[in-house]
Order: structure tokens, then sequence, then C-alpha cells
């Protein structure tokens, strides 16, 4: 019968991994069934100062054979493998239950870079690992208790609990996504409670079976946006309050409810409000005491200033500037 360490060894294997920038390298142990099992390259990513300064991911074929390197655009904190391309999920589940399970993995991995849990470990129900980041012998003794209970329990768990010697805490629950049942496996540092991690875990569910399909936010973005141009090609065709505008900055020290005459900085003279047709919308938009745009005035104002364009210097020069673009 083969001891724990031989157990460990039978199960792990040695891959030589080569940082891509300063070269240094290192033997690192990746268990055999998670690069095996794949049907596209394993990505693993080494954390900074695991083998040098810097941090890299690994990209390692069925063979185990490195098959290229790219540098890490995170700061991880843990040794992590894992699927790249997740084109054996796309095969074994609905289009559903792929968007439920990468969010689950991005899930793990942002609250393994936030420090709420030390590592995780997601399998499907064939017992593939979707996702790894577990410690090795944390990771063989859940797989050995998995198999355990496939094999020989006629009871089928829906959470187990585990309380290290060293107080750290391991969650093995059961997600039904429609028909497909994932196992997921979470440990969490000491410091955290049995009750909070449960707590934790719980919150966890509900946000990951919360998902919204990328298509359809797109036809929603899409609709919305339509709606919003729709909206701003009815306002253009509506028909403007007068036919006659000058474009002009307008500044008050005082709010221009207060005024009777409007100082219309374009003309450098002032007009009585009563005559501008867009009041309203002026002091709206000048709440800070500042409007640039068109000004609109009456009919019957302009008119009048027609009459008075030749014996008035005023009237003249707001008659030279109507209608005119900025």
């Amino acid at each position: 019968m083969l001891k724990e360490n031989e157990i460990y060894k039978e199960n792990m294997k040695g891959i030589k991994l080569i940082c891509p920038i300063c070269h240094k390298t290192k033997i690192v142990e990746v268990p055999k069934k998670v690069v095996e099992n794949s049907k596209t390259l394993v990505t693993i990513s080494v954390p900074s100062n695991y083998i040098c300064q810097h941090g890299f991911q690994a990209y390692v074929d069925k063979w185990f054979t490195i098959r290229g390197y790219q540098n890490s655009d995170l700061e991880l904190k843990n040794l992590e493998i894992f699927e790249t391309g997740s084109k054996k999920i796309d095969e074994l589940v609905t289009y559903t239950v792929t968007l439920v399970i990468k969010k689950i993995i991005k899930n793990l991995k942002k609250s393994e870079e936030e420090g709420a849990i030390l590592g995780s470990t997601l399998f499907n129900q064939k017992g593939n690992v979707l996702y790894f980041s577990l410690p090795d012998e944390i990771f063989l003794n859940i797989i050995r208790q998995i198999e355990h209970q496939k094999v020989e329990s006629e009871i089928k768990l829906q959470k187990m609990i585990f309380e290290l010697e060293n107080k750290q805490k391991i969650f093995s629950e059961i997600l039904k996504v429609e028909e497909i049942i994932l196992t997921l496996v979470v440990l969490f540092p000491s410091v955290v409670s049995i009750s909070d991690a449960d707590w934790y875990l719980n919150n966890f569910k509900a946000d990951v079976m919360v998902y919204e399909d990328p298509l359809e936010t797109m036809k929603k973005e899409h609709s919305k946006m339509k709606k919003i141009e729709e909206a701003q090609k009815r306002k253009a065709k509506q028909k403007e309050p007068s036919n006659f505008w000058i474009y002009s900055d307008i500044t008050s020290d005082v709010s221009l409810e207060q005024l009777d005459r409007i100082y219309i900085d374009k003309l450098g003279i002032e007009i009585d409000k009563k005559n501008i047709v867009n009041l309203n919308e002026i002091i709206q938009i000048s709440k800070s005491r500042t409007f640039k745009g068109k000004i609109y005035f009456s009919e019957k104002f302009i008119h009048l200033m027609e009459g008075l364009a030749l014996t008035m210097k005023d009237a003249s020069i707001l008659l030279s500037k109507l209608n005119k673009k900025p």
C-alpha cells in the first residue's frame, strides 16, 4: 500500500518553469489529473516571489509541454492552475451554465487576490477540474473525499465542512446550475469563523447565480442608445420657439429671475426679458449664472426693432446679429 508521500508523488508531476523576464527556473509540482484531463491548454499563474520577483503565466498542454509564457497583468498571491479557452466547458454544458462557471471562476480569483479566501477548486459532475488554486496536500485530500463519496456513500452530501489543526476551514459545497452539478471547494483563513465562512459562501452563491447574457446586455444597450437617438431626432424636429434668435453668452452676478432686463454679451446691450421666448430654459441652464446658446426673441419684438433700426443704434446692432451661427 502506498504511503501518504508516495500517493502525493503518484498524483503530481514536476514541470520546469522559466521566468520569461529574468530566466530563473524552478520545478513546480502540478496535479496530473488537471493537466491530463484538459482538452485545452492549462494556465499556470505564478505569483511574484515564487520563482523570482516577477509574476507570469505559463501555458501547458496535456503532455506537460510548455507552449508559451506571458507576463502577468495582475499581482497574484497563490500558484494557480486552470484551463484556458473553456472549450471543454462549452462542450459539456449549455451556454447559460458556461456563463455561470466563468463568473464563479472570476469571482474566486478576485476573492483570492483580496485575501478573503486562501484558495479554491471547482469540479464538474464528471470529476474534471475546471479551476484549481488550493495547496497540493489539501487538493489531494479533497479529491479522495469526493471519490470516496462517489464510490461508497449512498448519501448525497450537499455540504462538507473541515477544520484543520491550524484553524483554517475547508468548505465543500454542491452547486446546481440547470441540470449540471458542480462541486465548489473553498479554503478560508484561520481568522474566519465557520459561521462567517458559511455567510460568505451564501453571498458568493447568490452573486454568481445571478448572471446576464452578454448578448442580451448588448441588445439592451443598443436598444437604449437607439431610444436616446430617436428622442434626440424628435427634439431636433420640434418647431423652434421662434424664427428669430441670436447665439450668445449670458453672464450675470445675480440670478436672471431677479432681473427685468438681461444683458446679451454678443450684442453688448440689455433686452427686456419679456421679449425672450425661451427665458425659462435659459434660467434653468444658467443656475450657475452662465448660459451659452440660442436666445429666441418674439416676432413682435423683432418687428418693432425693424421699425427702429434707422433711428436706434441698439435695434440696428440686434438685427445685424440675428440668426447668425456662432
